[in-house]
């Protein structure tokens, strides 16, 4: 069984999972390299890149909160997290933008305030957690990072969530391959 690093833990802790975990969930919905048990509150969407058309994310939306979740290559047995932690940091501090860093259930993260307009500063968190040759980042953003109900119901998406890293070797910090489950609706572009 592979279980995930978790920072700080003393014992098993709910997910996120990596898929040859025993104590996994089952009945998921798939997206290549992430699956997630489905919420009937929580709504998924896909983030796609501009040009590409490549799947880049998924977003999880609750009330007026959003839980983005990327998954990336990392080196078996090593976390990354605190790597990209810091370049998160130095990248938002290098933009003059307001950042805490906390000890969270998830280990390190940091809380920010992006600048969204000229008056309006947006309260984001970031997290992240290694498991074995993968890196799941969460950014919550909403009302979410601070309310303890939306924070409660994002988290658990988070926590249900199941990497599907494949065999495929591929650089650290690579994007793992996102894809829309089959049957899903894709909206046309206006």
């Amino acid at each position: 069984m592979n279980e995930t690093l978790y920072p700080n833990s003393s014992g098993p802790l709910l997910g996120p999972f990596d898929e040859s975990d025993v104590n996994a969930p089952t009945d998921l919905a798939e997206f290549g390299s992430i699956a997630f048990a489905p919420n009937p509150r929580v709504a998924v969407r896909a983030e796609i890149e501009e040009g590409t058309g490549r799947m880049v994310a998924l977003s999880f939306d609750f009330s007026d909160s959003t839980l983005q979740v990327q998954a990336f290559a990392s080196p078996k047995g090593e976390s990354l997290w605190d790597q990209v932690l810091s370049d998160i940091t130095a990248n938002l501090e290098s933009q003059g933008v307001s950042i805490e860093r906390h000890l969270g259930p998830f280990g390190s993260e940091i809380y920010a305030y992006i600048p969204i307009s000229s008056d309006e500063l947006k309260p984001v968190r970031m997290f992240g957690v290694s498991g074995d040759r993968w890196l799941l980042r969460g950014v919550i953003s909403g009302s979410a990072v601070t309310d303890l109900e939306a924070k409660n119901e994002l988290e658990g998406v988070f926590r249900s969530i199941v990497i599907r890293r494949g065999q495929v070797p591929l650089p650290p910090r690579e994007l793992l391959p996102l894809a829309l489950p089959e049957g899903a609706i894709v909206p046309k572009a206006n």
